[in-house]
């Protein structure tokens, strides 16, 4: 998922910072950092024992391990109600991330802050709040046009997403904003001077619009990756932990 999958590995591979800020209102996201923090290898147990099968899934929804893989699957896009072998293949992929990168991974979140606030309420908190240099701030707003996979945008639209850009602005440190490609979204960004990443082909939006989307990220730096895109069926997440920051 997010740092494994989505586009929030960018928090794996971006400027070093003193103080790193991951902002989500998903319970889940929050909950599933700070189990990675305290125990990446506990985590790693859980996620291999657990049995991939809709009802057992379903009966153990407010276990980590199953909203790990409910999250998993989504991102597949798999609708099978037994084992499926794309559904092995996701499960095996992020136990191999975890595996791969645990140390590195603990060692990044040893002194980041986690936050589950509302959008709208984290850019009231921001204003009043002391500005640190050497801060690095992911955020991951509801989409401002495509709607995602709860197929609302929570009132979240352009406007929305121009104000926590002038809002981010306005402070001397780095940032990323998950987005899609929408030609509307991509203006705004360049219209703000921020720099567009492809990070990965959303095959799950394609059949609901027609039309294949990418994730994107706007940040406030650069990357060997800004403004190249990438019309590929899979991108390798795996790169995404390389050291690519110029």
């Amino acid at each position: 998922m997010e740092g494994f999958f989505g586009t929030g590995s960018i928090f794996f591979a971006k400027p070093l910072a003193r103080y790193n800020i991951l902002n989500d209102n998903s319970k889940f996201i929050y909950k599933f950092f700070y189990i990675l923090r305290r125990d990446p290898a506990l985590l790693y147990k859980r996620i291999r024992e657990a049995i991939i099968y809709d009802r057992i899934i379903n009966e153990n929804q407010d276990k980590i391990e199953y909203m790990v893989l409910r999250s998993l699957y989504s991102i597949y896009v798999i609708c099978s109600s037994t084992i499926g072998l794309r559904r092995s293949n996701a499960k095996r992929a992020f136990m191999d991330m975890i595996r791969t990168y645990k140390s590195k991974i603990k060692e990044m979140l040893e002194c980041a802050v986690f936050t589950s606030r509302d959008i709208f309420n984290f850019l009231s908190v921001l204003s009043k709040s002391d500005k640190v240099s050497s801060t690095f701030v992911y955020l991951d707003p509801p989409y401002s046009i495509s709607k995602g996979r709860l197929d609302d945008n929570k009132g979240w639209d352009l406007d929305s997403l121009e104000t926590l850009i002038i809002e981010m602005k306005k402070y001397d440190w780095n940032f990323a904003i998950s987005e899609f490609d929408d030609s509307e979204v991509l203006d705004l960004l360049f219209k703000h001077n921020l720099y567009v990443n492809y990070i990965a082909r959303s095959t799950g939006v394609a059949s609901r619009f027609g039309h294949t989307k990418y994730e994107i990220l706007g940040t406030s730096y650069k990357t060997n990756r800004a403004n190249i895109n990438i019309k590929k069926n899979h991108y390798v997440q795996l790169e995404m932990f390389s050291n690519y920051i110029t």
